[in-house]
This record gives structure tokens, sequence and C-alpha cells, in this order.
């Protein structure tokens, strides 16, 4: 109560929430914090615009299409493995954690391919372990493809940029049960 009376009401913060369209979705906030991507089935559910690591509102929901990734060179024979690695510019949409891509090898369907877990690095952090796993390459090599990769895109700061390891698993095409796995 306050000096006339009257009852205060304590100031309830209602959080945002967007209806989105069946499909894929994933939430990016400036912040940094990775979230995955989401399945939108029905039309009428509605979603918080929240981020629970920064305890903010201020991000977005982002459509997710199955996107193409191009290989030209099947560096260290990686893409005929279950499971392998790329390094992309940063892209928090692309490069989430849940979405489909598709692989191409020189204009060659290899499969589709879900991205399992995603870390951000510098160009500087590309350490032996990880030039070794990706290209075959010692690190200042690997590091060298990279920014031979991206030469046509100008004004890219090398020490500020940052680039999306990916770690991605094929899918299994056949939606037939396995009859005698052992």
């Amino acid at each position: 109560m306050d000096t006339s009376g009257a009852i205060i009401q304590p100031a309830v913060k209602r959080c945002k929430s967007v209806n989105l369209i069946p499909g894929y979705w994933i939430y990016v906030c400036p912040c940094g914090c990775q979230y995955s991507v989401s399945r939108v089935a029905r039309k009428t559910e509605k979603y918080f615009v929240y981020c629970f690591a920064c305890k903010q509102q201020n991000g977005k929901y982002y459509r997710v299409m199955i996107e193409r990734i191009e290989f030209t060179t099947n560096w260290n024979g990686k893409l005929n493995c279950n499971s392998f690695t790329t390094m992309r510019l940063h892209n928090p949409v692309k490069y989430c954690v849940g979405a489909i891509k598709q692989i191409y090898l020189q204009g060659v369907w290899k499969g589709n391919a879900k991205i399992i877990e995603v870390r951000r690095i510098y160009l500087r952090e590309i350490n032996r372990f990880i030039a070794k796993l990706d290209t075959g390459l010692s690190p200042e090599d690997c590091r060298q493809l990279f920014r031979t990769m991206y030469k046509n895109r100008p004004g890219i700061n090398w020490e500020t940029q940052l680039i999306d390891l990916c770690l991605l698993e094929y899918t299994k095409e056949s939606k037939e049960p396995e009859l005698f796995n052992y």
C-alpha cells in the first residue's frame, strides 16, 4: 500500500512470443549462446523469445532450410566415413546443431548429414589435431587453405573472424526397420 491507501501491484514482465509456421527453426541470440534446431509441427504453437543464457529477449527465430554443402576435395577420405568434420565461416543459422545438409563431392550427391556438434573457433586456434582430422595437412597449411577458399570475400579480418567447426553424421536413408540387427 502507498500513502493514499491504494494497493500497488508489482509490474509483471511479459515474455515476447511469436507464432511460427511448420518447419525447422533456430533461435539465435546476440550473446552467442548455441541453440539447436527445433521442429514446429503446428501453426498454433507459440514460442517465447527468450535466451536462457543471458536472460534477455533480444534474439530472433530464423527458418532453417535443408541446404547443400559442396566439397571440391575429399580431404583425408573423410566423406567416406559415417561422421566427418567441416570448417566454414561462422553462420549461426546455417551451421547449427540439428540442421540437415545435403553433401555433394564435385557435384555428386554423397548423402544427407545432420550437424551433431558445432564449435566456434578462430583461424589461429586451428591446431595439429583439428588440421590433421579435417584436411590431413599441417596447421599452417590448413590455415592457408582456408584463407584461399575464401579469397573472393573481401574485408575478412582473419584475426576476428569466427569459424564454425562442424561435426556431421550421415543420416540413414531407409525408412524400413532392420530385421536382423545383431
